[in-house]
């Protein structure tokens, strides 16, 4: 997902009712609403300026706006397209009901814009050819509803919802706030009755909507635009945050990247690390090959892996950075390690799963990754606060004893509920990963949704444990640590996929994308 070029590492994400809020205080404050319905026009205005190719004029664009004021910021994004030489067409699911927008409603009638109320016409007289519109537009604003939406849109927003749809010319289609027919708290939609978007401009700050919908793809690109509220930078101050928010949870931007640990000039290898990593098998060693390497690319120190004798000639073939443990002898004398990572490629035997336990501290940071958590489903037991699982959505099917249909449904309380039976951090991965932490009882989140479809091949989970174990070590809060091991994971596959290919990119390119990844940062 892309973001706004402003200069923010992290958002706040806010739920419809913590937005409300938010806008109530500004008001209180003498903020005038219809400033704020102008700001966020402008937004909407400028990303469909661009998506025109960088120019407004001669320009045709169709604004479909609802009654109220994500209806109003339609309105008022027809009045300045038209402003800046573009011509406008609106078409209305009903009369406007909030006083800002029939301000902006009275304005686009003072310019003499098209106008049509669909509500008041039967529908054999809507201008249409099917189901799609009768003559061409070059763009269209969806404006129909916003982040308050709770149940199925009527017969004519319906209606409304599907004329892009039916556009085979396939323009582009700009969002205001969240695409039409989306739950802006959930992300649920009702049947195909969803407007499908290239771009969703929503204002101040995201919506967790856009993240847990089933259809990313009709997010399309997130811009998150400034309309003139304090902006929240919830990792470097909480001044103006919410004290009794609905949900506490953070997006990483890519300018994040920022935050990863930086070394002192001094440093030494004992300084930055010691990583041992009980991964692999035969026929399996290059799980354990990719989780090492990837933990040396993070940073780590010292990385070593423990494994079978005769996997050892194996690993320090493909590895010769790290060091390797006979197995045998990591269980009767435990190495000395600041992060344990287990997991990847191991099987499932039950020699496994006494060796995972022989060598887990619980006073020590571990990753939990693959094998580890399929074992670790079988014989549960509390992690404590100092472990980090990472399972994907099948795997966190088997550790709740629930279907994979149960966990899509809800990842937010799948996450949470990973927290509270394992007492740990939890990493659902998934194409967007919610990264969960209980603090004080409450749970604490962040979405991440940055990355590419070329990673969906094998490896790439066993080089963000890797990354995961180093960063871990480096950073205080393994939440934070946790997010931003994701969101490096996630610019190298887009790094990867430019240098190398949407199917070619493996997991050995992706960790020689970490360094480009982050160099411009």
């Amino acid at each position: 997902m892309h973001y706004d070029d402003s200069d923010m590492d992290v958002y706040q994400v806010l739920t419809p009712r913590d937005m409300r809020e938010t806008e109530q205080k500004a008001f209180a404050l003498g903020v005038p609403s219809l400033l704020l319905m102008e700001h966020a026009a402008m937004a909407v205005v400028d990303a469909l300026e661009k998506e025109l190719g960088g120019r407004c004029k001669g320009k045709k664009v169709l604004f479909l706006c609802g009654t109220g004021n994500n209806g109003g910021d339609g309105l008022a994004a027809a009045r300045l397209f038209v402003m800046r030489g573009g011509k406008a067409e609106i078409w209305l699911s009903g009369a406007p009901k909030t006083p800002d927008a029939q301000i902006n409603l009275a304005w686009c009638r003072a310019l003499d814009i098209p106008m049509l109320n669909l509500r008041e016409m039967p529908v054999e007289e809507w201008p249409l050819n099917g189901e799609g519109p009768r003559e061409h537009f070059d763009g269209y604003v969806d404006a129909l509803l916003g982040t308050g939406m709770k149940g199925a849109p009527d017969e004519v927003t319906t209606r409304m919802i599907l004329v892009p749809w039916h556009d085979f010319s396939f323009p582009p289609v700009i969002a205001v706030d969240i695409p039409s027919g989306l739950n802006g708290l959930t992300g649920e939609v009702f049947g195909d009755s969803y407007v499908h978007a290239n771009v969703t401009v929503t204002f101040h700050a995201p919506k967790p909507g856009l993240y847990l919908t089933q259809d990313r793809e009709a997010v399309g690109k997130i811009i998150v635009a400034d309309i003139g509220l304090w902006r929240m930078d919830p990792w470097h101050s909480d001044a103006l945050l919410l004290e009794d928010a609905e949900l506490h949870c953070e997006v990483l931007t890519e300018k994040a990247l920022r935050l990863l640990p930086k070394r002192a000039l001094n440093a030494h290898k004992g300084d930055c690390g010691r990583i041992l990593i009980y991964a692999g098998s035969m026929g399996m060693a290059g799980a354990a090959a990719m989780c090492a390497k990837a933990a040396i690319a993070a940073g780590a120190g010292l990385t070593t892996i423990a494994c079978s004798r005769e996997m050892m000639p194996i690993l320090q073939t493909l590895v010769p950075n790290a060091m390797c443990v006979d197995m045998e002898k990591a269980v009767r004398e435990k190495p000395a390690y600041d992060v344990l990572v287990m997991g990847c490629g191991l099987g499932q035997g039950e020699e496994v799963w006494q060796n995972i336990k022989a060598l887990y501290d619980p006073e020590k940071i571990t990753v939990w990754d693959a094998d580890a958590l399929n074992l670790l489903a079988k014989d549960p037991f509390v992690l404590g606060e100092k472990a980090v699982i990472t399972p994907h959505i099948g795997e966190a099917a088997r550790l709740l004893g629930c279907t994979v249909s149960e966990v899509l449904a809800d990842k937010l309380l799948a996450a949470r509920k990973l927290c509270e039976k394992f007492g740990c951090t939890a990493v659902l991965k998934s194409d967007v990963t919610v990264i969960c932490r209980m603090e004080d009882g409450k749970p604490e989140y962040i979405f991440h949704a940055v990355g590419s479809p070329a990673m969906a091949k094998g490896g790439s989970g066993d080089v963000l444990a890797g990354m995961m174990g180093a960063l871990l070590h480096q950073k205080t809060l393994p939440l934070q640590a946790a997010g931003l091991a994701c969101l490096w994971h996630g610019m190298a596959g887009k790094t990867g996929e430019k240098k190398y290919g949407l199917l070619e990119l493996t997991a050995e390119q992706l960790i020689d994308c970490l360094y480009e990844a982050r160099k411009d940062v």
